[in-house]
Formats: C-alpha cells, structure tokens, sequence
C-alpha cells in the first residue's frame, strides 16, 4: 500500500487527461478503500473508459458495495468461485445483471485433472447433537416455524426475528460437544505429523453448567480445539483468528512452512478469503456452514499444490440430530425439523464426496442417511433450507 496513494491517483488521472494517447493506468485497492467517498471522487474525475476486475466479487451483491457499481465502469470483470450469494437471491441477481454472463469457467474437477490442484481424500465423520443439544435445537426449529412470512414470489422465507433464532440454532450444530470428542479420536493417529489444519466454528461449547446459554462458563470452540492438541495431545499449535496481526500471522505460516516447528493451525473464518498456506495437507473441518461459498472455500485452501503433498485428507464432522437407528420412532414433525439440518449436511457430503479419490464412503453414508429420512435427489435439489420443516 502507498502511503501517497491520493496523490499518485490523481495525478496519473490528471496525466492521462493532457495526453493524447490517452495512456493506460492501473489501480489495485481493497473493497473499504474503493468504496471510500475519496476514491468515489477520485473515479468521478476519470473520462477515460474504465475496466473493473473484481476479486471475490460475491462480496459486492451486498448493498453497501452494490451501490457503487454503476454506468461509470464500461468493462467489468467478476471473478469467483461462487458468484451465488448465499439465501441473497437479490444481491445475486444484481451480481449477475451488473457483470453479464459467465464468460470463463475453470471447475476443480478440471483443475484436480489438470495437475492445478491436489487430488483429496474425503472421510465425513458423524457426530449427533447430545439430549440438551437436540432439545434447544427442536425449541428454536418450533418457534422458528412460528417466523414464516410470504416474499413477493409467494414464497416462504423468515421474518427477522425467524432469522435471528435460525443463526442461534446454526450455533447449536456448530458447537455440538460430541465434535469435542470426535476430534480426538481422528486427530490421535495424526499427533506427531505437521501441515494440520482444523477449522473452528465461531461459536460456543457447552461449560460447566450444561445448559444451553450465553453463559461465560461457555467455552469458544476453538479454545476447547486448542487445549485439546496442545495440552492433552501434546502438539505444537497455533491460532488464527481475526486477533493477530499481520506480522503473528506471517511467523504462524513461517514456521508452519517449515515444519518441526508449528504442527497445526487452529483457524476460524479469517482463513476463508486471500490467505495462501500451500502447505496445508490435513484438514479437520469443524464448522459446520451451510453456506457452500464457505465450504467450498475451504476445501480449495487444502487443496493447493506443495512439494510433498501426492493428496491431501479432509475429515469433515457432519451433524446429525440423532443416531440414524433412532429415526424410525419419531413423529411426523419430528421428521420434518430433523431434515432441515439433515439435507443441509447431506448435500455438503454430495459435494465434498463426488470428486474425492475414495468417493464411495461419502456415497455409502449419503444412501443410509437419504433411506433412513425418506429422502430423494428432488428434495436436496431445492433450496437446503426447507421452511416448512420448521
């Protein structure tokens, strides 16, 4: 970054006003700086035609960069893995009428094939919501049920309250205590190897009291992860969250690089977007998102190429509200708010499965999961979240 970034803009806009040849300038800027009135001010100023390429451009379907995008910019240029915005079909519409259609598409089958990225071994681990768990899961789906109201195509979506009590019941499943126990299991063998990645959920575990709460007795999951690598599995580890500076997080890939050094990382969100740690080779997937941007991103991070590295091994915890062999004594309603979670985790094993070099134990889950809810392709084509299963 340029400390004297205003003064060479303008100039080279000034600069390329007096010349004839109107001569090319370039600008590379981050989302905040280019949605800044000063540098709204500044484009203002440019007559020439201007060519926008936007990196991770799904970003800019939400309303506060949208408003930005306008006639001023007579090319344009997407790039993304998913241009779909997640349960935002209008920020996605927008995304598409602004940019116009697909003009290159590069898939990761294409780029596995092709040698670009590293072929993956897939392992979803089940784990189920314990009894408090699937209580306050059920209690949320019940009054969520009660927040539908009808959008202007007729369908149902949530109110905001409705939307609210869906994010406390995402962090339910995303800090369901079972994965605790699960992690260790499938981590033990990997105790003395380096290149691990574990990704956390930003959420709470339960503590002490056992109840379902704010309560700072809560323990954010990725302390919990942490305390159980470094502490009772002895591994050398490291966070990366949104705390550290850029220079912690330069020295956490340095000696993650390495090896010897740093075994694990133990990451939240902040590892989703830009941030390049080739040597990652074993990932354990906490987080349970529903959003495939999400997944899909972090699935390329294991994925990149590295010295070493003839596959790479992704075991992903899918939540289940309960044992498959406890499904058949349930009522209707029961059913019904169970599959809301359950078509949400079948369809990331689909996508997580379907390119996997063991490709089979994800297809033999997805068979034994779809027969036990009834459930068949048509129902997980549509939207995941399946409002009248509230």
């Amino acid at each position: 970054a340029h400390k004297d970034w205003r003064k060479k803009f303008s100039k080279a806009i000034t600069d390329q006003k007096i010349r004839r040849d109107k001569s090319f300038f370039c600008v590379v800027t981050t989302n905040a700086t280019f949605s800044s009135t000063d540098f709204q001010k500044r484009i203002d100023r440019i007559k020439s035609p201007i060519l926008l390429v936007i990196d991770e451009a799904h970003n800019f379907g939400a309303r506060s960069y949208a408003r930005f995008l306008d006639d001023r910019f007579a090319y344009r240029l997407a790039l993304s893995a998913t241009l779909e915005r997640y349960r935002d079909e209008e920020g996605t519409a927008f995304l598409y009428s602004f940019f116009g259609k697909k003009c290159i598409e590069y898939s990761l089958e294409r780029a596995i094939d092709e040698g670009k990225l590293t072929p993956y071994k897939y392992y979803p681990i089940l784990v189920y919501l314990n009894e408090i768990e699937l209580e306050s899961y059920e209690q949320l789906s019940y009054e969520m049920s009660k927040c539908l109201i009808k959008d202007k195509s007729g369908r149902y979506k949530l109110n905001k309250r409705g939307e609210i009590l869906a994010l406390k019941r995402s962090r339910v499943v995303a800090g369901a205590m079972q994965k605790l126990e699960a992690l260790k299991r499938e981590i033990t063998p990997y105790k003395d190897d380096n290149n691990i990645l574990v990704y956390c959920g930003a959420t709470r575990v339960l503590g002490e009291t056992d109840t379902l709460s704010d309560d700072e007795s809560d323990i954010r999951q990725i302390e919990a992860v942490t305390k159980i690598l470094g502490n009772e599995l002895g591994m050398r580890v490291a966070q990366f969250t949104s705390k550290e500076n850029m220079e912690e997080r330069s020295l956490i890939k340095e000696h993650f690089q390495e090896g010897g050094k740093l075994q694990a990382i133990v990451a939240i969100k902040c590892l989703d977007e830009g941030v390049n740690i080739p040597g990652i080779r074993t990932a354990f997937i906490l987080a349970s998102t529903t959003n495939p941007k999400e997944y899909i991103q972090r699935r390329g991070r294991v994925l990149r190429k590295s010295d070493n590295k003839p596959f790479a091994e992704i075991y992903d915890f899918v939540t289940l509200p309960r044992p498959l062999d406890s499904v058949s004594g349930l009522t209707v309603e029961q059913m019904n708010r169970d599959r809301t979670l359950v078509k949400n985790e079948v369809n990331r094993i689909k996508e997580f499965g379907r390119l996997a070099l063991n490709s089979m134990v994800a297809q033999n889950l997805i068979w034994e999961i779809e027969e036990t809810y009834h459930l068949n392709d048509l129902d997980l084509e549509k939207e995941s979240e399946n409002y009248e299963g509230y």
